[in-house]
C-alpha cells in the first residue's frame, strides 16, 4: 500500500455517507479502506466503491479492527457528537458533518477531545467549497466593501418521516439546512454576532422546528435576518450581501446550478448589474466534496488548523441555542463574545 495515502473511514453510509465515499474514490491522496453503517446494503454499497473495503455494523467494531488515518462521519444529527468522540479517543483526525452535534454543549466535548488528542477535526460545511466560495471571493476582492446586512432563505421540502422528522435525532430544517446559512453569515461578516432574536414555529405533528425567522446582529449595527423553512415544495436557497459600495445575491435550486447578480459602485466590471453563473461541473461530489476533503487532508499533512474548526461548528450552534431560547422567551438573547481556546 502506498504509505503517502490517507486511509479513510467512512461512518454513516446513507445519501452523504455514499457521496463523501464517492469523493474519496476520487481523490488522488486519499483511499477509502473501511465504512460502518446497521443497513448491511448501505455499507455494501459504500464498500463496493473500491478494492479491499472492509464493512462493520458499528463504529466500535471499525476502530477496532481496521487501521485507519481519519474517519468521515455523516450519521443522523444525534450520533454526529458521540461518534466523534469514539473515534477522537481512538486517535483519529475526523471530519464530521455540519452541524457537528445537537447543540454547543456537545461540540464543545467535541471541540475539547480533538484538541486534547491532538488531532484534526474538521465541521463539514460544505456550501464553503461549492456555490459560497464565489461569494467569498468577490468579498476579498472588495466589490461591495464592508458587508452591512445578509438577508436570506433557505428550504427543503416537509420532513415528514425517518430521522429528519424526529426531536430526539436532532430532525427539522434548522440542524438539517439553516445551519448553512448562519455558518455562512459568520463567515462573510468575520465575526460572531452580538445578539440573537427567533420566532420558532414547530410542526404539531412531529414537534421539530417548521419554520424559523431568526435575526443575528454584528458589531457596528449590522444585521442579517434569515427565513429557514421546511414548507416548500422544493429545496432552495436565496442569500444576498449588502455593502456600502454594491450588493451580491446567490440563489439556486440545487447544488450545481446557480445565479452570482452583483453590483458595485467601485468596480468597473460590475458597475452595470451582472449575473454570474459559474460553468457546472460533474456534480456536488466533484464540484464540493472533492475540495472539502482536499482541505481536510492537507490540514493533517501540514499540522494545521483546518479551514472550518470545530470552534467554528461551536459558533453555529451556540447561534441556534440562543435562537430556541429566544423564541421561547420571546427576548433577545445576547451572546458572550469570547470563546475560550482550547
Amino acid at each position: 500500500m502506498n504509505v503517502e495515502l490517507l486511509r479513510i473511514a467512512i461512518v454513516g453510509c446513507g445519501y452523504h455517507g455514499t457521496a463523501l465515499a464517492r469523493a474519496v474514490v476520487r481523490s488522488s491522496n486519499l483511499q477509502l479502506v473501511a465504512c460502518a453503517d446497521p443497513d448491511p446494503a448501505a455499507r455494501q454499497a459504500v464498500a463496493a466503491m473500491a478494492d479491499g473495503v472492509n464493512s462493520f455494523e458499528t463504529v466500535a467494531e471499525l476502530l477496532t479492527a481496521e487501521h485507519v488515518d481519519a474517519v468521515l462521519i455523516a450519521t443522523p444529527h444525534d450520533a454526529l457528537a458521540p461518534t466523534a468522540l469514539a473515534a477522537i479517543r481512538a486517535g483519529k483526525h475526523v471530519m464530521v458533518e455540519k452541524p457537528m452535534a445537537l447543540n454547543e454543549d456537545q461540540a464543545k466535548e467535541v471541540e475539547f477531545a480533538a484538541a486534547s488528542a491532538g488531532v484534526t477535526c474538521m465541521v463539514g460545511y460544505s456550501f464553503r467549497y461549492g456555490m459560497a466560495r464565489h461569494v467569498q471571493q468577490l468579498l476579498a476582492q472588495g466589490v461591495i466593501e464592508d458587508v452591512q446586512a445578509i438577508t436570506g432563505a433557505i428550504a427543503t421540502g416537509a420532513m415528514d418521516d425517518g430521522w429528519v422528522a424526529r426531536a430526539d435525532s436532532g430532525g427539522g430544517p434548522m440542524l438539517y439546512v439553516g445551519c448553512h446559512l448562519i455558518d455562512l453569515a459568520l463567515w462573510f461578516m468575520g465575526e460572531e454576532p452580538t445578539h440573537v432574536w427567533a420566532t420558532v414555529h414547530d410542526r404539531p405533528d412531529t414537534g421539530v422546528d417548521e419554520s424559523t425567522a431568526l435575526t443575528l446582529e454584528f458589531t457596528g449595527r449590522r444585521l442579517a435576518q434569515f427565513l429557514v423553512t421546511q414548507t416548500a415544495p422544493a429545496f432552495f436557497y436565496d442569500i444576498r450581501i449588502v455593502g456600502r459600495t454594491g450588493i451580491i445575491g446567490l440563489r439556486g435550486r440545487n447544488f450545481v446550478q446557480f445565479d452570482i447578480d452583483v453590483q458595485s459602485e467601485t468596480h468597473p466590471a460590475y458597475s452595470d448589474p451582472t449575473i454570474i453563473r459559474p460553468a457546472m461541473q460533474r456534480d456536488h461530489i466533484t464540484m464540493m466534496l472533492v475540495p472539502e476533503l482536499a482541505e481536510f487532508a492537507a490540514a493533517i499533512a501540514e499540522n494545521r488548523a483546518p479551514a472550518i474548526t470545530a470552534t467554528d461548528g461551536r459558533k453555529v450552534l451556540r447561534v441556534i441555542d440562543s435562537a430556541k431560547q429566544s423564541s421561547r422567551t420571546q427576548q433577545p438573547v445576547a451572546l458572550a463574545q469570547a470563546l475560550s481556546a482550547f
